[in-house]
C-alpha cells in the first residue's frame, strides 16, 4: 500500500492546560505521519532527529505500527522531520521510485537546515540503501544468472562468441537465465518450448531501442515495433503472397522463373573458370541479390555492373560497422569514445550512400508507375500511398513517418535480411558438402534418378526428394547461421516460467543451444541428414528445429529462402562435383561470429564434364563422379 504524506494535526498535549488558548503551528513545522493500517510486512526507513540533541541522528528499522505509535508517544515539541521511505516486499515499480525522489527531494532541505554535512551523508547512505535493497528484493525475481560490475554489467566477461558463452551459461544457471550487459537487462532463453511461449505472446514483441535503432530512426520492419510494426508486417504478408513468395500456385511458378535465372547464370559464371579454384561467394552473393532486385525493384543487374558492386560493398561494409559498435548498444556514453564516434559517423554515412541508392530507384518507380500494372514491391508502396492521398490520410500511412524513408529501409531491411542469410546457408552447404562427399554423392544420385539428366531441378521435384531436402535441413541445423535468433524486448513488465520480465528487457533466443542440444538431438556435432528422415523415408520436421525462429515476429521470408536454397543447392550438386584444390586443407567448421556466423573463405574446383543434354549452355556432369572433363 503507498504511504500517504498527511499534514501535522494541531493541538497540544493531554497535560496542556485548557486556561490556554492552542496556537496554531507553524506550515514549516507540519509532520509526515504513517497510515494506520499499513501492512506489517513492510517496512520503513525513519530518520530521526532530536530537537534537544540537533547534531544527533539515528537510524533504525520500525515495524510499521511500532513506528506509528513511537511519534505518538513523543511530545510534540521534540517530534522531528522525518524522510520515511518504503521499501516494498512485492515488485518495486516506477510510482514507487517517483516517491522515494519526492521523498529525498523534500527533506534535504529541512535537514540541511537542521543538520550538519556529516549527517546529511548518513541520511544518504540509508537512502542508497533502502535503494540497494529495492534493487536486491527485484533481481530476486528475475531469472537466476551473472550480473557482473555495476555500470559495465557482465561485459568484460563476455568472452569469445557470444553464442558459445552463453551456452556454457545456461549449463550453469538453467536454461533461463538473466545478465546486465552494460545498462541494459538481458534475459537468454535456451528451452524451445520456453521459446516457442514467450515469441507468440504479444508482450515479446518489441524491439530493443539500440544504438543501431536510433541511426534507423524507427523505419523499416525489423527494428520497428508497435503499430508500424503490425500495420508493416500485415500488408508485406498481403504483397507477398501476390508474387508467389507465401503461396503455392501461378504467383509461385512466377516466383521460381525468376529465381532460376539468376541460378542459371550463376552457374554459367562457374562454368567459365574452368577447373581454376575460385571463391563462390561473389558470384553467389550478386545472383541471391538479384533475386531480392527482381521483387523488389524489377531489376537484375550485371555481375560486372560497377554500381551493382558498389551497393554489395556497402552492404557488406554496413554488417561490418554495425558489429563494431555493439558496445554502445549497452553502454550509450561509449558513443562519445573517439574511436567509436568515428565509426558511428561511417554507419550514418553508409545508410545516406544507401538511401540514395534505393531513394534513385524509388524516384524511377513514380515516373513509369501505372496502378493498373504492379510490377514489384516498391509499386505496391507507391499505390498504397497514392490510395492514403485519394482518402485524406497520407499524414497517418506509416504512423506519420515520412514516405519515401519508410520504402528505403523496408528495401534496406529485406535486402540485408534474405541476402546475408540466404548467401551464408549456401555457404555453408559447399563447405559441408566438401567434409562429407559421400552424403553429396548420394544427393547427386538421388537427383539423378529422379531429376534425370536432361534438366535442371524444379520446385516440383522437391516433394521427391526427400534426402536432398533433408541435407539442406541438416545444413541449416548445423550451421545455425543466426545463433542469437533476432533480440526480442518485453512491451511491458510480464512473468514467464514464474520469473519477472521488467519492460524493455531484451530476450535473446539461444538458437544454437537448441540445434546442439544432446537431449534432442542424437550426436548434434555429427552432420546427419537421415536425422531428418522417417522409418518411411519420409521428411520430418521437430517442433524443436527452428531455424528461421518462431513466433510472431517469424522470418517474413521464410517461404522465399526455402525456395533459394533448394534451388541453389540441388542445381549447383546436379552441375558440378565440388572439390578442394589440390593441396588445400578442408575447410574449418568453426566459423565467424559476427551479425551471422559465416565460414572461412575457401576456393573449390568444380569438376564437371561437357554438357551430356544441358540447355542454354549450362553444363552437366556425368552419372560417373570420378571422371574429370573440362566444362563448356
Amino acid at each position: 500500500m503507498d504511504l500517504k504524506r498527511v499534514r501535522g494535526r494541531g493541538g497540544g498535549s493531554a497535560t496542556t492546560s485548557p486556561t490556554k488558548p492552542q496556537q496554531p503551528r507553524p506550515a514549516s513545522e507540519d509532520l509526515p505521519d504513517i497510515e494506520r493500517d499499513i501492512n506489517k510486512r513492510d517496512a520503513l526507513s525513519a530518520c530521526v532527529v532530536s530537537e534537544t540533541t540537533k547534531k544527533r541522528l539515528s537510524f533504525r528499522m520500525f515495524d510499521s505500527h511500532f513506528l506509528s505509535n513511537y511519534l505518538e508517544k513523543l511530545p510534540r515539541e521534540k517530534r522531528l522531520r522525518a524522510a520515511i521511505g518504503r521499501a516494498g516486499h512485492r515488485d518495486v515499480d516506477e510510482r514507487s521510485n517517483r516517491w522515494h525522489a519526492s521523498v529525498v527531494r523534500e527533506s534535504l532541505p529541512a535537514l540541511s537546515d537542521a543538520c550538519p554535512l556529516p549527517t546529511l551523508l548518513v541520511f544518504l547512505v540509508v537512502i542508497v540503501a533502502v535503494r540497494l535493497l529495492q534493487m536486491f528484493r527485484e533481481v530476486r525475481s528475475l531469472p537466476p544468472g551473472p550480473w557482473g560490475f555495476p555500470v559495465i554489467g557482465y561485459l568484460p566477461f563476455l568472452k569469445g562468441d557470444a553464442h558459445l558463452h552463453f551456452k556454457e551459461l545456461a549449463k550453469k544457471y538453467g536454461s533461463m537465465f538473466s545478465t546486465k550487459l552494460g545498462n541494459q537487462l538481458i534475459v537468454v532463453l535456451s528451452d524451445y518450448k520456453t521459446i516457442r511461449e514467450a515469441f507468440r505472446r504479444e508482450e515479446f514483441t518489441g524491439r530493443p531501442h539500440t544504438e543501431f535503432s536510433s541511426i534507423l530512426g524507427g523505419y523499416g520492419i525489423i527494428n520497428s515495433d508497435g503499430k508500424l510494426w503490425k500495420d508493416q508486417r500485415k500488408f508485406l504478408h498481403e504483397r507477398l503472397r501476390q508474387f508467389g513468395i507465401k503461396c503455392v500456385g501461378t504467383g509461385k511458378e512466377h516466383m521460381e522463373t525468376r529465381i532460376m535465372g539468376e541460378v542459371e547464370t550463376f552457374l554459367r559464371t562457374l562454368s567459365r573458370q574452368k577447373d581454376a579454384p575460385m571463391d563462390l561467394n561473389t558470384p553467389l552473393a550478386m545472383s541471391v541479390s538479384n533475386v531480392i532486385c527482381t521483387i523488389m525493384m524489377s531489376v537484375s543487374f550485371q555481375h560486372d555492373d560497377s554500381r551493382f558492386k558498389r551497393f554489395m560493398d556497402l552492404i557488406e561494409e554496413g554488417f561490418k560497422l554495425f558489429g563494431s559498435i555493439a558496445s554502445v548498444n549497452f553502454i550509450p556514453l561509449m558513443r562519445y569514445l573517439p574511436g567509436l564516434q568515428e565509426t558511428r559517423k561511417k554507419l550514418a554515412q553508409n545508410r545516406c550512400e544507401m538511401a540514395e541508392f534505393f531513394q534513385e530507384t524509388v524516384d524511377n518507380h513514380r515516373t513509369t508507375f501505372d496502378p493498373s500494372n504492379i510490377r514489384d514491391l516498391i509499386d505496391t508502396y507507391l499505390l498504397e500511398i497514392q490510395r492514403a492521398k485519394e482518402e485524406g490520410c497520407d499524414e497517418q500511412l506509416f504512423e506519420g513517418k515520412d514516405h519515401d524513408r519508410q520504402i528505403q529501409q523496408i528495401i534496406g531491411d529485406l535486402f540485408s535480411a534474405g541476402m546475408e542469410t540466404i548467401k551464408t546457408t549456401l555457404q555453408w552447404s559447399v563447405v559441408f558438402m566438401l567434409h562429407h562427399p559421400e552424403v553429396a554423392k548420394a544427393v547427386q544420385e538421388e537427383l539423378d534418378e529422379v531429376v534425370g539428366r536432361k534438366r535442371l531441378p524444379k520446385l516440383e521435384d522437391l516433394a521427391y526428394l526427400p534426402y536432398t531436402e533433408s541435407t539442406l535441413l541438416e545444413v541449416l541445423r548445423r550451421s545455425s547461421i543466426v545463433p542469437l535468433g533476432t533480440t526480442h524486448a518485453a512491451t511491458r513488465d510480464v512473468y514467464l516460467n514464474g520469473f519477472k520480465i521488467p519492460k524493455n528487457t531484451q530476450v535473446v533466443p539461444l538458437l544454437h543451444a537448441v540445434h546442439m542440444d544432446p537431449t534432442l538431438w542424437d550426436e548434434p556435432e555429427r552432420f546427419q541428414p537421415t536425422r531428418f528422415l522417417s522409418a518411411e523415408g519420409k521428411v520430418t520436421k521437430p517442433e524443436f528445429f527452428l531455424p528461421f525462429g518462431v513466433g510472431r515476429r517469424m522470418c517474413l521470408g521464410d517461404v522465399l529462402a526455402r525456395m533459394e536454397l533448394f534451388l541453389f543447392f540441388s542445381s549447383l550438386l546436379h552441375v558440378f562435383h565440388l572439390e578442394v584444390p589440390q593441396g588445400e586443407p578442408l575447410p574449418s567448421l568453426k566459423g565467424n561470429a559476427g551479425v551471422t556466423v559465416t565460414p572461412d573463405p575457401c576456393k573449390v574446383s568444380e569438376a564437371g564434364v561437357k554438357a551430356d543434354g544441358g540447355r542454354d549452355g549450362i553444363p552437366l556432369r556425368k552419372s560417373d563422379p570420378e571422371e574429370r572433363r573440362d566444362l563448356v
